[in-house]
């Protein structure tokens, strides 16, 4: 088996707020370990099942939140950016399956823990042809362009139903259920990860049994952005059409081609905020 493993942070056990999941806050070094030992949770659910190749791809903020030994021995870590697919960097076709640890919902979702599409100060949402969509969907995509299937999401009860309603054959952990943005009910960390090994170890089992998430092509991304300023940048990347004065489309062929060009554009928006 290999397997490919993105993670997160606004949906790890027992974060609920950015006092946990910013590099200059005051309590993320206890972030960063409830995210390790998640993942750790993850790789212990596919050693379960048998031996295994596993990659873990630091999907958060600068993408190395995760400290390279407080993983397990077993797993490979991907850290840092820029780098090819972002959160996906990694995942080619040789992987039989891809898990996503501490995932959140699309920006405005009313009971989102943190909820947000890949940069919050910059998109006020994403729609994949014509469908608005969050990380989840999104990443889930890279994975089909792959051949390779999303078996498991855990993160908070609304980005588990996201990613049912990408394929209801997914098996999903919620490890916490939000009373807002940023206050939620939630479980032990303890018994969170005891969820998740379980959950990942029975996605695994049935890892043939669930379809790749393919995209139709050619694919659209429009990218609405929080203002017109962010608007105005992103739409000088060539590929770029301008809809109105705060979105943009993105179109082509090749799934992964139309995803860098979202990367580029978020780049662009941001550099200019």
């Amino acid at each position: 088996m290999k397997v490919f493993i993105s993670v997160d942070m606004e949906g790890i056990s027992g974060i609920v707020d950015g006092t946990m999941v910013g590099r200059t806050q005051g309590d993320y070094e206890k972030g960063r370990s409830l995210m390790a030992q998640d993942v750790n949770a993850a790789i212990d659910g596919i050693l379960s099942v048998g031996p295994a190749e596993i990659t873990v791809c630091d999907a958060h903020g600068g993408m190395n939140n995760i400290l390279p030994e407080a993983i397990r021995r077993e797993a490979v870590l991907v850290r840092g950016r820029p780098k090819p697919q972002s959160q996906m960097a990694g995942i080619d076709p040789s992987y039989d399956a891809c898990v996503f640890i501490g995932y959140h919902a699309k920006k405005g979702t009313r009971d989102g823990m943190l909820s947000h599409t890949y940069s919050g100060g910059s998109i006020e949402s994403l729609h994949i042809n014509g469908v608005e969509v969050g990380e989840t969907a999104m990443n889930a995509g890279i994975a089909g362009y792959h051949g390779v299937p999303l078996v498991f999401v855990s993160g908070d009860v609304a980005v588990t139903r996201e990613a049912l309603e990408v394929n209801g054959d997914i098996e999903v952990v919620a490890v916490k259920e939000a009373i807002s943005r940023v206050a939620a009910k939630c479980i032990h960390p303890e018994v969170a990860r005891e969820m998740i090994m379980e959950g990942v170890a029975r996605a695994i089992r049935k890892h043939a049994t669930i379809a790749p998430h393919r995209v139709t092509l050619p694919v659209t991304f429009d990218i609405r952005f929080t203002d017109a300023k962010r608007a105005d940048a992103a739409a000088f990347i060539p590929s770029a059409e301008r809809l109105d004065g705060k979105a943009i489309r993105i179109s082509h062929g090749d799934y992964v081609k139309v995803y860098h060009g979202f990367l580029a554009a978020v780049a662009c928006a941001t550099a200019f905020s």
